[in-house]
């Protein structure tokens, strides 16, 4: 089972949370995320780190109320993008924090039914009311004009560090960190992107640019070395040699989530 967040004590009475992956779906449920939650005493503030694509809107709002209704202070941050279910667990932040190139994504909540003409209408009037859920916490949170939010949400709009900050969807604003490879790794969630993936493939010329493609990827500078060792030896390149064999490595790796090294 995919484990998409991560809750540490650090004894000092704050907690630090990571959600880095999908919210719900195939992970594990909000109900042990917030059993996890109330195990931990005397808390006095929470830093809630989210780089996520969604996921479960349901797994979202229960994820939301939990960490909304904590006692504790919470500081959110937007480590690449949060969006769709993502975007609003982060409303529940009391201080919001982003990188000036990281996004947040807010659309229409999307579901679907199988049955007859009935059933599709109950569905679609259990998305609306989700939808108007959805729309409340933001309105709430930035105190932006609903009919404005209602129409980004139709759109499916992705907000840019400056954009957050003048609506209201963030507090303040960090320096750039280059989010397009961090972004390229939940491409598949969505139609379009916000910025191109700057990791082309066509762009690997040699050993170097395989490892530094695989560092901007986001895997972790041992396992991209070791990686990139193991192709010199399966590919008998020298270190600066065109290796356009290397390539269709990259290709397979691309969709592959491989472990952080300790």
């Amino acid at each position: 089972m995919k484990n998409w967040y991560s809750i540490k004590n650090r004894h000092d009475g704050v907690l630090d949370i990571s959600l880095h992956d999908e919210i719900g779906l195939w992970g594990i449920s909000a109900q042990d995320f917030i059993a996890e939650l109330r195990a931990v005493d005397n808390i006095k503030s929470i830093n809630l780190s989210i780089h996520s694509p969604g996921g479960s809107v349901l797994d979202g709002l229960a994820i939301y109320n939990s960490l909304k209704g904590h006692p504790a202070r919470v500081y959110g941050h937007v480590e690449g993008i949060a969006a769709s279910a993502a975007s609003f667990v982060l409303m529940a932040s009391d201080v919001i924090t982003m990188p000036e190139d990281a996004f947040i994504m807010i659309h229409n909540a999307h579901g679907g039914a199988m049955g007859d003409a009935e059933d599709l209408r109950e569905m679609a009037d259990i998305i609306e009311k989700l939808q108007n859920t959805i729309l409340n916490i933001y309105e709430k949170r930035t105190g932006a004009d609903r009919e404005t939010l209602s129409e980004m949400m139709r759109a499916e709009t992705w907000l840019s560090g400056d954009e957050a900050l003048e609506l209201g969807f963030a507090d303040t604003l960090t320096e750039a960190i280059d989010v397009a490879a961090k972004i390229n790794v939940f491409s598949k969630h969505f139609k379009r992107l916000p910025v191109e993936n700057t990791n082309k493939v066509d762009e690997i010329n040699t050993i170097t640019d395989f490892e530094k493609c695989l560092r901007d990827a986001g895997i972790p500078k041992k396992l991209a070395t070791a990686l990139t060792s193991r192709a010199k030896v399966i590919f008998q390149c020298e270190t600066e040699k065109p290796v356009s064999e290397l390539t269709k490595l990259v290709e397979r790796l691309d969709n592959l989530k491989l472990p952080e090294l300790n």
